[in-house]
């Protein structure tokens, strides 16, 4: 079954649904615009012939969604997705950890990520009314029991650069669990009549060694244009371009895939320089690639200045005409028929298939097949919850649309126990030490997205380690480790004094069995401890690129301090002085940037909390103050002031009480 997508118009009655097609109003935000420009709804899409119904626990089953409209720039549409409770347990709106809602999801904007769509108005999100940022809707009924259906209605707004863009939504209970996920988005194309359009815009998959075909028309465009790719992994959908190196204001271009043919001829490049235009304004290529997972976009654009470059605005937003078609994967081969283990590397729920660690064999799955954990049956959304990079799977595969295949998940590796370290500082900027920072690290092979709770005990037996047996736990949060990072924070404030133990850990969909890391015990002293001026415990030059005698641009230097710090504003300034009497200074913002760690960091083999090592990289040589008998800031180099360097209570440095204040390379 395909419901990726799906939308119609639910209309409730106390136990039960009728779903109509009926088209959606949408109401301008902006001015209007030129003529040629016109808004349209396209037709919704009605419920599926069946739905699951009495899962234990919380479920929802996908029933239809309204039609995707076509907007001009700055537009508003009213979207109506409804979902059906085929779960045992009822939704409760005001209910904690009971009410329905919609949450953003992957792949765009990402779960829990802002969307360029819609929000509340925070987090770069435009104001449409939504809950939050991320909370799409919540459900409108009081209460909608098992076999009952919700109609979540919310407010899309189209961004100002013409385009297709996706909102991928996944019903939650808030404070408990996400519920199933069969790929539902909402899609909104933004028309402007003097643009370069690119078609198709949806999304493919095809194998390594084959190619999609695009069509362009240039309206308007009466020079050539050039042709490029992007890299569609990082490709927002929301108007901008990835730019790695932003003094250059140039979108980032891809290598990975090439154009096989452009107007019917063979080319065989990454990059097409100034095509020039049919008559009626059309261009048509394909694109092909001999990589396997590479994943990309093609971009026509006017090369105004002829840098054979997409430049970019300091918002990162195209400075030239161009036009964006739709992403193409490039899978391996689809994998042969029989019983084979696998080693799972590439996972894509949204199109069904996972790929072995080389990369070189797909294996594609649908409903029709059969899916086990540990050789028990489980269920094709569960098998998608669990399925990770680095999984074992035994796979008795028949390569056909009509076949069922087997696959029997035997090591399941994507919710390993994290690693958790508790810390007592003043977290807030308070006067004394009474707050506790947990740092969580998840394993790299963990599945991204995934919820952890956060669970304390107040330690009993003066416990000098954390274990199951420290005492009581109780949850106290539930957070996410943000994608593409592998630590996350959390902060427990204003604790009274005592001795406290912290676990983490995420529920196996499948088992409900939780795999928790554990902290070590963290003690607030009674009374708290006062919040003291920071020290220096370890100051180097960590990088030495320029002359090996002095600090000069290029240069690194870390001071690892005692505790957390604020982030140094621009103008904060460490004044050094060198044998010879030189004495100058490192200035935040103007010759040097300065940053703090944002997770753990070796520093001289000792490792250091987040928020402690300050990291100075020279931008610029360092501001003579006082010339000593040799040119330049020698190495080593004593601290002897500094200006806006403090804690989070805003202490200043305090120098004198500190063990090392000396830059030196060697330390």
């Amino acid at each position: 079954m395909n419901v990726v997508g799906r939308i119609a118009i639910a209309i409730v009655t106390s136990c039960s649904a009728v779903l109509l097609a009926l088209p959606v109003p949408f109401a301008p935000v902006a001015e209007a615009a030129a003529a040629t420009c016109t808004p349209s709804v396209g037709p919704g899409i009605p419920p599926p012939a069946s739905v699951p119904s009495g899962l234990e626990g919380f479920h929802a089953a996908w029933y239809g969604q309204s039609g995707y409209p076509t907007l001009c720039p700055g537009q508003r549409s009213i979207a109506t997705v409804a979902y059906y409770n085929s779960g045992s347990r009822g939704w409760l709106s005001g209910g904690f950890g009971q009410m329905a809602f919609l949450g953003t999801s992957n792949p765009s904007p990402g779960q829990d990520r802002a969307s360029v769509l819609g929000g509340d108005g925070t987090n770069g999100s435009p104001f449409t009314g939504w809950p939050r940022y991320n909370r799409v809707a919540a459900q409108p009924a009081k209460w909608v029991g098992p076999n009952q259906v919700s109609w979540f209605q919310f407010a899309i707004q189209a961004p100002i650069t013409a385009g297709s863009y996706r909102l991928y939504i996944r019903p939650l209970i808030e404070n408990a669990t996400w519920m199933e996920d069969v790929g539902a988005y909402w899609q909104i194309t933004v028309k402007d009549s003097d643009a370069i359009g690119v078609s198709p815009t949806d999304d493919l998959t095809v194998d390594v060694g084959a190619s999609r075909s695009y069509a362009a028309i240039s309206n308007g465009q009466t020079a050539c244009v050039d042709l490029a790719l992007v890299d569609a992994a990082t490709y927002p959908a929301n108007g901008t371009f990835v730019d790695a190196v932003p003094s250059d204001a140039r979108a980032d271009l891809s290598g990975s895939a090439y154009f096989a043919t452009v107007n019917g001829l063979a080319y065989g490049g990454s990059y097409v320089n100034c095509l020039a235009l049919s008559a009626n304004g059309t261009i048509s290529f394909t694109v092909a690639s001999t990589t396997s997972n590479a994943f990309v976009r093609p971009i026509v654009f006017q090369d105004i200045n002829g840098n054979n470059a997409l430049d970019l605005d300091a918002a990162d937003r195209p400075a030239e005409t161009v036009g964006v078609g739709g992403s193409v994967r490039f899978t391996p081969a689809e994998g042969s028929v029989g019983s084979q283990t696998v080693v799972v590397g590439t996972v894509n729920t949204v199109e069904n298939f996972f790929t072995n660690s080389f990369e070189t064999v797909t294996f594609r799955y649908d409903a029709n097949d059969a899916f086990q954990y540990g050789g028990s049956g489980i269920t094709l959304s569960q098998f998608e919850q669990v399925l990770s990079s680095g999984d074992t799977v035994f796979v008795n595969y028949i390569p056909s649309a009509i076949g069922a295949s087997t696959f029997n998940l035997t090591n399941d590796v994507g919710r390993g126990a994290p690693f958790v370290s508790a810390a007592v500082d003043s977290y807030d900027g308070g006067t004394t030490q009474n707050d506790v920072r947990v740092l969580i690290f998840e394993p790299s092979s963990n599945v991204n997205g995934i919820s952890y709770v956060v669970q304390r005990a107040t330690a009993t037996g003066g416990s000098v380690s954390c274990t199951s047996g420290s005492g009581t736990y109780r949850q106290i949060a539930a957070i996410t480790v943000p994608t593409g990072s592998d630590s996350t924070t959390y902060l427990d404030l204003n604790r009274p004094s005592g001795t406290y133990c912290y676990r983490v850990g995420a529920t196996n969909p499948v088992t409900n069995t939780v795999a928790f890391g554990y902290s070590s015990p963290a003690t607030i002293a009674n009374p708290p401890t006062p919040v003291g001026p920071p020290t220096s415990l370890d100051a180097r030059v960590t990088t030495n690129v320029g002359f090996t005698t002095s600090l000069d641009s290029g240069d690194v230097a870390k001071i690892a301090f005692s505790e957390v710090m604020a982030a140094p504003a621009s103008g904060a300034t460490i004044r050094a002085q060198d044998a010879d009497g030189t004495v100058a200074d490192l200035v935040c913002g103007s010759n040097a940037a300065c940053v703090l760690n944002a997770s753990s960091e070796i520093v001289g083999g000792v490792t250091r909390a987040a928020q402690t090592v300050l990291t100075v990289s020279l931008t610029a040589n360092p501001t003579i103050i006082t010339a000593g008998t040799t040119a330049g800031l020698r190495i080593p180099a004593t601290v002897i002031d500094s200006a806006a360097v403090t804690d989070l209570s805003g202490n200043p440095w305090n120098l004198d009480g500190s063990a090392d204040i000396v830059l030196g390379s060697p330390d």
